[in-house]
């Protein structure tokens, strides 16, 4: 699916699940030999890899997040935006002065082209989560492992079902033009029009595993609860955008940068026929 935009266009890329077995996470997205080797059909599009060249330009370069903690385990499952913006570029030709036969002369040309880049990108993480951060702890990126707490929080009563948006870079010289807020209201209105696609399709086996695992994983139906594991440098940005800091959460650091948790619910259409889940094992296609 692509959505114009004043940037030009996004890109959305579903679940990729075992075709991220290509990507090599020591490596930068763009230099992926593996995946550049394989066949086409089975390789990970090149929307994932701007995705991933976005995260690398912000999160490495910028805040220094080790480049092997940028890929974790749950951007397999993950549906991934990209917002690309058009950048004009005019060169001269000169060459073309006294070319013509009958000696005239011809005035340079200016030849106009564009190039497509990425210059944001957001991810979308449908449930289940493992349990939430303790206070004051220290992690890699997105809590992927040290203290964790299984109580409830006063937005979450450790049973619900909730969706994470995360990730969401947007490169220096496009910041201030919006981007951040055409990434989130993307992301939030495909998850409210689509309620029953974007959550996992297990089978009994599998759903019985998971709630083992993560009390996070308890009920796999959701009802419209959204979470940021937000940089508490930026909270005011999230709450222009209807999300409330969790105080009960409080702070925490991933990757050396504090975070906090912050909570909205949207309204999940009603009405709405259930469509057909995407099966864990393999991707519609995102090319």
């Amino acid at each position: 699916m692509s959505v114009s935009t004043r940037s030009e266009f996004i890109d959305f890329i579903v679940p990729l699940h075992d075709r991220l077995r290509l990507y090599d996470r020591t490596k930068s997205p763009t230099h992926q030999p593996q995946n550049d080797a394989a066949d086409p059909a089975k390789a990970i599009p090149q929307g994932f890899i701007d995705a991933m060249t976005v995260r690398e330009e912000v999160f490495v370069k910028e805040q220094k997040v080790p480049l092997e903690n940028e890929l974790d385990d749950d951007d397999e499952r993950s549906f991934h935006w990209v917002v690309y913006a058009s950048i004009p570029a005019k060169q001269s030709s000169p060459e073309v002065k006294a070319q013509n036969g009958d000696g005239t002369v011809v005035p340079n040309r200016r030849v106009s082209t564009s190039t497509k880049i990425p210059i944001g990108t957001l991810r979308l993480v449908p449930p289940p989560h493992p349990p939430h951060p303790t206070p004051g702890s220290h992690h890699k990126a997105d809590a992927l492992d040290g203290d964790l707490r299984k109580d409830s929080t006063v937005v979450h009563d450790s049973k619900e079902a909730y969706v994470k948006l995360g990730r969401m870079a947007v490169i220096p010289e496009f910041r201030g033009a919006g981007i951040s807020k055409l990434l989130l209201e993307t992301a939030l209105a495909f998850a409210r029009e689509h309620p029953y696609e974007i959550m996992p399709h297990y089978d009994p086996t599998k759903v019985e595993a998971l709630r083992q695992e993560s009390d996070r994983g308890a009920s796999m139906d959701w009802k419209g609860l959204v979470l940021l594991h937000a940089q508490a440098g930026v909270q005011k940005v999230y709450k222009k955008y209807g999300f409330d800091t969790d105080e009960s959460m409080g702070v925490w650091v991933e990757e050396g940068i504090e975070h906090v948790g912050m909570w909205k619910r949207v309204d999940i259409e009603s009405g709405r026929r259930r469509s057909s889940q995407w099966p864990l094992s393999s991707p519609l296609a995102s090319p």
